[in-house]
């Protein structure tokens, strides 16, 4: 198998490479002379910067303040889980959005199959882009995408709502590149191996993502545009997207990492509200997400009243964690069938969303819910998108499940911080309200009650 670069150590470097993400040389280095590396070397440094994304610290967050995942111990793991983050906290994730293998990276790759004629690995690179961008402006709202690799200085925050437009925009032109001829990145490739179709349905899956998150702000017309790029999406299991990791130390899968070797990884445990979810449902999917508790069955530890007994609770401790090569389900055919679920729904077909419910729900041996509502469908969803951030925006979209804030807090958080870096050398976030709950991107004007 191909090594995987390092994915703790890309992102390192990727964060300690520059004062500011925006004006260090790496961030303003010309895209169309790539002249250090290889297009396929580029491109492997690509991806594991977006499978770290993925699987690292904004995940970990968000499987906490969803209540999938907890914080104890008292360190930082339990501080952060109960919404004590700050610029710092998100200092390292933003600006590897932008430098080494994030989008510095992808546009020399894009640039590098450009000046080759190679439609289909410039489409590869472009999905990556539009998958690295989407989770950035989901979890920051506006920020700089336009003018974030030129010669500026101090690039522009682009509206939340503009950039979701350059990525359905994006992704349109990576379909044409995939299907465009060249040769392509073939076993570089380490998602779909430069299978076009597979890639074709991912951006498609990508876009009906894309339009679910703008239903809160724009509309539920969003659902019928949703609706329309799910049915050409990911078409079954085979062809979900996957991580891809070895057994070698540095190439492991970054939730086996910190469960393992960090030295925190008794601080992240079950979560009390996904546990009963399970739990209820007899879900079979418990014993691949956690270890059963000291006292026996499968315990998780509740954020809303923070009282259980960290001594009983469940860790982390499935084929995820254990199993150092799990290849991390990050779109997948589940959540394509769910996407399509919510659309026919809210199109008030009753019967088309059943469909696409219960197909999900016999792949686990779960009973078919003849007439399903709203909660059953993204009660499902939550479920499968276990360590996924995908399953933050459905929540702040519909505020399902239903979730009590931790202890102490008022509201569950919308947004993350920018990052420290970036608060430093731009005055632009610095002047803003920023500010995880009172502050809402605009995406999402409404916090979940």
């Amino acid at each position: 198998m191909r090594r995987i670069w390092n994915i703790a150590t890309a992102l390192l470097v990727a964060s300690t490479a520059a004062c500011s993400f925006l004006d260090s040389p790496k961030a303003v280095a010309d895209p169309n002379n790539p002249t250090v590396a290889s297009r396929n070397q580029l491109f492997v440094g690509v991806q594991a910067n977006t499978f770290g994304y993925y699987e690292g610290y904004v995940p970990m967050l968000v499987c906490m303040w969803m209540q999938q995942c907890a914080g104890v111990n008292s360190r930082f793991v339990q501080t952060e889980g109960e919404y004590g983050i700050t610029h710092g906290s998100l200092d390292f994730t933003m600006s590897g959005v932008y430098v080494g293998g994030g989008l510095v990276g992808i546009r020399a790759v894009e640039a590098s199959a450009d000046a080759a004629g190679d439609k289909l690995y410039k489409g590869v690179a472009e999905v990556h882009e539009a998958m690295v961008m989407m989770l950035t402006a989901d979890t920051w709202g506006d920020v700089p995408y336009r003018e974030a690799i030129s010669t500026k200085t101090t690039a522009a925050f682009d509206p939340q709502l503009q950039i979701y437009d350059d990525l359905l925009a994006l992704l349109d032109k990576a379909i044409a590149d995939l299907n465009g001829g060249g040769d392509g990145p073939g076993a570089a490739d380490l998602v779909y191996g430069g299978d076009k179709t597979k890639w074709t349905e991912a951006a498609h899956t990508l876009k009906a993502r894309i339009y679910l998150h703008r239903v809160e702000k724009l509309g539920t017309g969003e659902y019928a545009k949703a609706l329309a790029e799910a049915r050409l999406g990911i078409s079954k299991p085979a062809n979900d997207w996957l991580t891809q990791h070895s057994a070698a130390n540095a190439e492991r899968n970054v939730w086996n990492q910190f469960q393992t070797t960090s030295g925190f990884g008794q601080d992240l445990v079950a979560g009390a509200r996904l546990v009963n979810i399970m739990k209820a449902q007899n879900d079979p999917r418990l014993a691949d997400y956690f270890a059963q508790s000291t006292s026996g069955g499968y315990i998780g530890f509740d954020v809303t009243v923070g009282t259980t007994d960290v001594k009983t609770v469940s860790l982390l401790r499935g084929a995820r964690e254990t199993d150092p090569t799990f290849r991390q389900p990050i779109i997948t055919y589940d959540e394509n069938q769910l996407i399509i679920a919510e659309a026919l729904l809210q199109a008030a077909d009753v019967t088309g969303a059943a469909t696409a419910l219960n197909t999900v729900r016999a792949r686990y041996s779960k009973p078919a819910i003849t007439t399903p509502t709203l909660n059953d469908i993204m009660t499902e969803k939550y479920i499968a998108l276990f360590q996924n951030p995908e399953v933050w925006n459905d929540y702040k979209r519909t505020c399902l499940p239903a979730l009590q804030p931790a202890v102490g807090k008022a509201v569950i958080p919308g947004r993350f911080l920018y990052g420290q870096t970036q608060v430093q050398t731009d005055p632009q976030p610095a002047t803003e309200n920023d500010n995880i709950t009172t502050r809402r991107n605009a995406n999402d004007p409404a916090a979940c009650q």
